[in-house]
């Protein structure tokens, strides 16, 4: 495609919307849509090249005649119905979110260890009765079992190297050259992953949400943990079952949790609370609206990455990050 008045970029994305737009330099003709729903996104297809989005549904590949590109403003593409992306429609995903999910998990697993939030109200009322209290426990030789191994997996597992922790994982394809490389103690294949649990003081989720993976950790993975043992889920909510959730924290049979990824998020600007269930009434959760990875850091990399694919579409050039390629290569 050699002029910009031809290429048509939408973007439908519920994030930054105003400074991802001001970022994307290559030219073209950019349509924002208010939200991902379909009656917002379908109207901005027709004559369209590029699909900015997290989500693709039958209503949308049946107005995409034109579309050479669906790419994913993150890594996810689970919310894409592959089977109705069309044969000529590359889809691509992103990452760059890896350093800002680890801080969130090491960030979040001090404040669930050491009970800072309770400290910090505490504190304020004058009760010093945490002064007075045992030590502090450190991360320090605790157990840190890593469910998924990709790319914010293998980030988690070193900072757990480097902080001195014993770090152990499940994940689809074990490479021991690569659990060699990470500092990993032991590595087994996912259906395994009852072999890791018991040992395990804190249990960070960060696999991909598949069919198979669905409803990973549930009610006997959460007997098989220590009444001690914290959940720390920065994945798919769907990875872990909501009910089996709610009740092993309820009951206290695991200590807490820190949950960034959830069963129900708001469709457009509405209010809506995160799961069906009052999560929110635990005082033993650590509650986050899916920010582990919305640092400017990641931000920035993913708006550079992503002009740069819309380049490529422009100029006919081979795609970055492809997850499902396209039927035909080439230019526009």
């Amino acid at each position: 495609m050699s002029t910009a008045s031809s290429l048509n970029v939408v973007i439908a994305i519920w994030q930054a919307v105003d400074a991802f737009h001001q970022a994307l330099t290559t030219p073209a003709n950019y349509r924002i849509a208010a939200t991902q729903r379909d009656e917002d996104v379908v109207p901005l297809l027709d004559g369209a090249h590029v699909l900015i989005a997290g989500r693709f549904s039958p209503a949308m590949a049946a107005a995409s005649s034109d579309l050479v590109l669906i790419q994913t403003p993150g890594a996810g593409t689970n919310a894409i119905d592959f089977p109705t992306v069309p044969a000529r429609t590359a889809v691509c995903n992103v990452y760059g979110h890896e350093r800002g999910i680890a801080e969130y998990v090491f960030t979040t697993m001090a404040m669930l260890t050491r009970d800072y939030i309770g400290m910090n109200q505490r504190i304020r009322t004058g009760d010093w009765a945490d002064y007075l209290g045992p030590p502090l426990p450190e991360l320090q030789g605790k157990t840190l079992a890593i469910v998924g191994l990709g790319r914010i997996g293998s980030e988690v597992a070193r900072w757990g190297q480097f902080l001195g922790m014993r770090v152990v994982a499940a994940t689809r394809t074990p490479d021991p050259a690569k659990a060699r490389d990470l500092g990993i103690e032991s590595i087994v294949p996912i259906d395994a992953l009852h072999g890791i649990l018991p040992s395990a003081d804190y249990v960070v989720v960060c696999a991909p949400l598949t069919p198979d993976s669905a409803g990973l950790i549930g009610e006997r993975e959460f007997t098989q943990m220590k009444p001690a043992a914290f959940l720390i889920n920065v994945g798919r909510g769907e990875l872990v079952a909501e009910h089996d959730l709610f009740v092993a924290l309820r009951d206290r049979t695991i200590a807490g949790a820190a949950i960034d990824v959830w069963y129900r998020y708001p469709d457009g600007a509405q209010t809506v609370l995160p799961s069906e269930l009052p999560f929110h009434e635990l005082p033993n959760v650590i509650m986050t609206p899916h920010i582990a990875g919305a640092t400017d850091a990641t931000f920035g990399y993913r708006w550079r990455f992503i002009n740069d694919n819309i380049h490529r579409v422009r100029d006919g050039e081979p795609l970055q990050n492809v997850v499902k390629p396209a039927a035909e290569e080439g230019s526009l």
